[in-house]
């Protein structure tokens, strides 16, 4: 299990963006992996109302249960995780359920979440590529499919919400690109699959 703080700036851009910054910052030779995400929340999208997002990832070796949720005086949010190997994971979202008594649960169950309510609200597959700009900035480049929807989105993940952001909006304009929101991918996801 482990508890982190993500904070992170992020946007949606166009492909000839992401072709252009791979080229760019992530030679010689990109190292992509591909990672899918599956969101759970209730029926009735208490998760949601209380601005969290949890997600079952698995890689291609290995699986994460990841709740997300809101910090009371910062930007980013606090990541609660539960590792699992990928035949945990596989079985978890087969059964449409999270691992009963770990650490994400606990915590859902202080906040008067029932588990056994949530349910499968949808699927995105990202394919990725990471490199670290600073000791203090990783710049994330990701390619993701959902629900008939294709879209591709920078992130930068940084140590500090003030001088990160600075430099978030320092690189947009040094790159050329606009800022275009697009809501997080669970979000994405959730919109994506209601729109059908």
């Amino acid at each position: 299990m482990a508890h982190s703080v993500e904070i992170e700036f992020k946007t949606l851009i166009k492909e000839a963006d992401y072709l252009a910054l791979v080229a760019m910052y992530c030679q010689p030779a990109p190292v992509f992996f591909n990672q899918t995400n599956t969101y759970f929340d209730t029926p009735d999208f208490s998760l949601k109302s209380q601005h969290m997002g949890l997600r079952i990832r698995t890689f291609d070796q290995r699986g994460e249960l990841t709740l997300k949720s809101p910090l009371k005086e910062s930007q980013g949010l606090l990541e609660t995780t539960d590792y699992l190997t990928l035949a945990e994971a596989q079985d978890l979202i087969a059964a449409n359920q999270i691992v009963p008594d770990g650490h994400v649960a606990t915590f859902l169950k202080e906040h008067r979440i029932d588990i056994t309510k949530l349910v499968i609200h949808g699927q995105l597959t990202t394919k990725r590529v990471e490199v670290n700009l600073r000791p203090d900035v990783l710049l994330v480049l990701d390619e993701s499919w959902y629900h008939g929807q294709h879209d591709f989105e920078l992130e930068m993940e940084v140590t500090d919400e003030e001088a990160g952001q600075a430099f978030f909006v320092n690189f947009l304009k040094e790159n050329q690109l606009s800022y275009l929101p697009g809501g997080n991918k669970v979000t994405r996801t959730f919109n994506a699959k209601l729109s059908k």
